[in-house]
């Protein structure tokens, strides 16, 4: 009975002896590298940085009003024509974000400088459907003075112009599409630290500007 039990154990001694080797064998040809793939710290990318900025752009559509004047003619052919006002209502969307084709970042360790252009105008675009007839006061009764598409074409991009400088003026506007970007930033670097289990440390540098933040994650 002991010679059997003793067999049995060299048997099982053996097996595990032959796993072990195969287990060898496998490492040498790379079959254990992918334990030590998943285990490897995955680094912020710029690529996946610069498409949360896209999703983190922030859409505001507007309704304006574009108002102007058409002086009257001068000449023999214009003679007693008069100055018309008119206006004409339509609507737009505005996108304000981060253009982060602008920015870079820097990956030392688990130090991470995410080098970030402040928010900006992204684009503005007006509904040409929603153009609305102009209205406009009453015309001259000697001569006309019409209205003409040149005019309202006119009138509007004098009104576009207006709109977009108003909100390049509008700090919070630009403050809270800035803090947006930055937010989805942090929770997807939050992201890569819990599936690798190690704490970045984040810090945000403005572009062309001193200021920066540091946040540990």
């Amino acid at each position: 009975m002991k010679r059997k039990i003793i067999a049995l154990l060299c048997a099982m001694s053996l097996a595990l002896t032959g796993c072990s080797s195969d287990v060898a064998k496998n490492k040498e040809n790379g079959v254990g590298n992918l334990e030590n793939e998943e285990n490897a710290i995955k680094e912020p990318d710029l690529t996946q940085i610069r498409s949360i900025c896209k999703l983190a752009t922030l859409e505001c559509y507007y309704h304006n009003v574009a108002k102007s004047t058409k002086a009257a003619g001068s000449g023999l052919m214009h003679l007693g024509e008069s100055d018309r006002k008119f206006w004409t209502e339509y609507n737009g969307i505005v996108k304000i974000g981060v253009d982060m084709s602008k920015g870079t970042i820097d990956v030392d360790g688990t130090d991470v400088t995410v080098y970030m252009p402040n928010a900006e105008i992204i684009s503005i675009k007006l509904d040409s459907e929603s153009i609305q007839d102009p209205i406009t006061d009453h015309d001259s009764f000697f001569n006309s003075n019409p209205i003409d598409s040149d005019d309202v074409t006119g009138a509007i991009d004098d009104a576009q112009s207006q709109i977009r400088a108003s909100i390049e003026n509008d700090s919070s506007l630009l403050a809270s599409a800035q803090e947006r970007a930055e937010k989805l930033i942090e929770n997807y670097i939050d992201q890569l630290g819990e599936a690798s289990d190690v704490k970045f440390n984040l810090r945000f540098e403005s572009v062309g500007n001193s200021t920066s933040s540091d946040k540990t994650k």
